[in-house]
This record gives C-alpha cells, structure tokens and sequence, in this order.
C-alpha cells in the first residue's frame, strides 16, 4: 500500500481517500513517508481543528510540499450546505494543488463517498499489518517488558500468523491481557487472540465463528483423509513459505449423509490450531438488486482478514443446486457462486477451504474443476475397521468401560451403517436402559437399538451406488480398505494392524 501511495504522491494525484481502521497506524506512516519524500504533515479533524472550509481555505495560503490529512471528513461530504460547499472546494483545490505540490488525504474506517465527489478522490485500502509488521511488533513488546527468552521460533511463528488480521492496536491489548493473566507470553495468548477474532466474526451475518471441541481423534477411520491432513498441518506456517510450499487452498468431502464429513472440517481446525468459519450460503442471498454478491463479497473479505483460518462451507451441493436450470433468481446465484469460485482460484490469503457435498449430480462442474481444490475425497459408509473405531469412540465419551462392551459383534450387526447412525444406536441404548430402572446399558440394548433403525444404505440405496461409481474415477477414497490391512497375531492374541 505506501509503495503505490509514494507513486501516488509522485505523478500528484492530489485527492486521496483511504480507507483504514487504524489511523494512527497509517499517520505515522505516512510521517515516515513524507521525511522520505521531503513533505511536511498536517492533520485535520473536527475535535481539533474545527471548521474544515476554514481549514481548506489556510491550506490555500500554506507553502508547496504538503500533505494535509483529513480525519472522518467523508462524514460531510454529502448534500446540504456545509457538505456543498466542502465539495466544491475540493473540486477546485484538486487542480491548483496539483501545481502546488500538495495532497488532501481523507482517512475513514469505510468507503463512503458522495456521487459527486467520488470520482474525484482516488481510493485506497490501507491493509492491517503483514507478518513482518506484527513479528516486529511482538518483539519490540517483549523487549519493552522484558519477557520472551524462553519463547521459541516456533511459538513465536504460530503467534505471528494468529495475529494476521487483528490491527496493531489490538495485538497490544492481546498481549497485554496475557501477560497481567500468566505473567509470561506463551501459548495460552493464542487463545486470547481466538477470542477477539471471534469478536470480529460476531460482527458478520453470514459467517460463525465456531468454538471447536472435536479433534481429530474423535474422527474413526477416514485414514488417507487424516494422513493427508497431517502431512499439510505445517502448510500455512511461515517456515513453509520460506521453504517454497504453496499454499493448500482446500478440500471437497463428498459422500454419504452422516459419515463424518462436517466432523472432518471441526477437526482440521483443531489439528492445524487454526479458527474455523463457518459460511451459511442460505444468509447470502438478500432481496434487493447488488446486495447478494456484496455479501458474499464481505464474507470473504472477512475471511482473509482473519486468516490464517479454516473457511467451511457445508453442503454446497444445497446451495447451488440446479444454478444452471431456470434463472428464477435473475442470475444471482449464478453471479454469487462465479464470485466464489474466482475467488478460490485465484486466493492468495491463507484460507483453507473445506466445502462438504452429499450429491455429486447437483454440483456445478465448475467446481469440481482442477485447481479450486487441492483434493477431492470419497468418505464412504464405514467399513469393518472403521465402525470399530467409531462404537469406541461414542462408547467412550459416555465414560462407559470398553471391556463390557462386545465391540465385534456390535461391528457385525452394524454392516451398513453410517457414523451417525451408530452414534444415534448408542444413545437409543441409553434411553432403553434409562427407562429400565437405571440401570446400565448393555450390548444388547444397542443391538437392539441397531435393529431399530432402517439404515441410509437402505433407503438411497442407488443414490448411493451412483455416488460409489462417480468417486471410483473421479475421487480419492478417505478410508482405507478393510482388504488392504493385514492383522498379526500376537503371543498376547491381540490384534495389530499393519
């Protein structure tokens, strides 16, 4: 940004609007600007200075080679008296300051410029503080306070990039906090700083902020997925940069309604330590002309400020169901998803996507396009293996002991079967025996719980078998097959898994 304001200032554009949350930030920027360059600084703003035509018309009388910046003035530029007047004199001032070497900055927290002067003003967005500016920032604080010999390069990376999206104002009180609350600057400051991204989110309508719980662990199965995962968990670090990795842009998880698709996305968040987002595609889409690509437009706006994040998008297949069919939206959806889709071509802010889709037919093919995502994946009804873990894992979160458990035969019983129904199974269990004196639930009452349920496999049977077909030739599988293991006895008869 003050690489194109210098050229700016150099061929004289003498009206300049920028468009910043952090004022002081961008003035002592452009003080070391102007030393540079040889410009004096004067600020305007109403607390101070009063009556801006007044202070137009001194700027007049005022020697060449100065830049005079205006603080919330866009707050008059409209059409009334005194916002009439300021217009006209900046119409005029434009020319004669051109040859006089002076620039009228306006500096506002949004772009909100009358019609009549708008094309006048040349617009610029003075972005938050990169990784350079924050790394800076985190050890001038630690100097300052006399702290930070016991934090490493890594911590201090992982801290760094956690900033990326907060001003340098709010990076201090984060630090600030943690110190009072620990005494050292450490790893619970990353939870600070989740916190106030989440305040930033809160803001949005159309993205969550979700607090995750979920870790990777409590996915069973999907082992190619959780392997290709864990090799990218360093990805978006800035050691990966200096080492020449792209930036992984993202995941579509296709398959079957309940087997651990929106799961996955929770944990990513957990396993890469990032903040996940959630975007509700349904709160997009307003009722007047513009307003829809202006939101989505904001959402992603939103997204990069905060990255580095996880950006989950669930159910696309929904959202964008049959968008080539009749244009009863006048093309809104059509021009929303185009906005999505260049966006995640072409991103260049580390976003991670993952989109989730149960029905690979009402996806436009754009998006299956090389290059949107990194990877697509199959997640498949759970196999043998993979149903084990998963009676494991929801046993366990109820602080039940395992061994009362027959964990194969409830795996026999359970032969297509999603994760969620399984889940669903044990809870039934637990009702079952609940409302039979209390008393513990067993093997039994989940068997029967199981029996209970008529099975998705069951009910989209060719839906499902349509979906097998596509993914065989056109995506990767997340599990591993139950053929391709190869269990070993061991003296103590249990079972390894190679």
């Amino acid at each position: 940004m003050l690489e194109k304001l210098k050229l700016y200032i150099k061929v004289r554009y003498t009206l300049i609007y920028i468009q910043t949350n952090e004022e002081f930030r961008f003035i002592k920027q452009v003080e070391d600007l102007s030393r540079e360059m040889n410009y004096k600084v004067i600020t305007w703003n109403f607390d101070s200075d009063g009556d801006p035509l007044k202070f137009l018309q001194k700027a007049e009388e005022d020697k060449n080679g100065i830049i005079y910046i205006m603080q919330d003035l866009h707050l008059l530029l409209k059409e009334d008296g005194i916002g009439i007047k300021l217009m006209r004199k900046l119409k005029n001032l434009k020319n004669k300051f051109k040859n006089e070497n002076k620039i009228i900055m306006v500096t506002a927290p949004i772009i909100k410029l009358n019609e009549n002067i708008k094309n006048e003003f040349v617009i610029i967005e003075s972005p938050l503080p990169n990784y350079e500016e924050i790394k800076k920032e985190i050890d001038d604080f630690m100097t300052r306070n006399k702290i930070g010999e016991n934090l490493s390069e890594s911590l201090k990376d992982r801290i760094v990039l956690s900033c990326l999206g907060l001003s340098i104002d709010q990076i201090n009180k984060i630090f600030a906090k943690t110190l009072i609350e620990n005494k050292v600057l450490d790893e619970k400051c990353l939870d600070v700083i989740i916190k106030e991204k989440k305040l930033i989110i809160g803001k949005n309508e159309i993205l969550d902020f979700y607090d995750i719980k979920e870790t990777i662990n409590n996915v069973g199965g999907l082992d190619n997925l959780k392997a290709w995962l864990k090799l990218r968990s360093k990805a978006l670090s800035n050691e990966a940069q200096e080492y020449g990795l792209s930036q992984p842009k993202g995941l579509l998880l296709l398959g079957v309604q309940g087997t651990g698709k929106s799961l996955t996305a929770k944990a990513v968040s957990s396993l890469w330590k990032l903040p996940l987002l959630k975007l509700d595609i349904g709160r997009v889409f307003g009722s007047l002309v513009g307003e829809s690509e202006s939101r989505i437009r904001q959402a992603i706006h939103t997204a990069e400020t905060i990255s580095p994040c996880i950006l989950w998008v669930d159910e696309i297949d929904k959202a964008f169901a049959g968008m080539q069919g009749a244009q009863g939206d006048s093309g809104t959806s059509a021009r929303v998803f185009g906005t999505l889709i260049t966006w995640m071509q072409e991103k260049t802010k580390p976003v991670f996507m993952v989109a989730t889709a149960n029905d690979v037919s009402k996806l436009p093919p754009e998006i299956l396009r090389k290059g949107r995502f990194d990877e697509i994946f199959f997640v498949d009804l759970p196999n043998k293996r993979e149903r084990s873990e998963i009676f494991k894992i929801h046993i366990g979160m109820t602080g039940r002991d395992m061994k009362n458990y027959e964990i194969p035969d409830l795996v026999e019983r359970s032969e297509g079967y999603t994760g969620a129904e399984i889940e669903q199974a044990i809870k039934d269990a637990m009702y079952i025996a609940f409302a039979d004196d209390e008393r513990e639930f067993t093997t039994e009452d989940i068997i029967k719980a199981i029996q209970e349920t008529v099975p998705l496999s069951q009910l989209m049977e060719e839906p499902i078998k349509a979906l097998r077909d596509w993914a065989n030739k056109s995506a990767r599988k997340a599990s591993i097959d139950d053929n391709l293991l190869e269990p070993v006895k061991k003296n103590n008869n249990v079972d390894f898994v190679y």
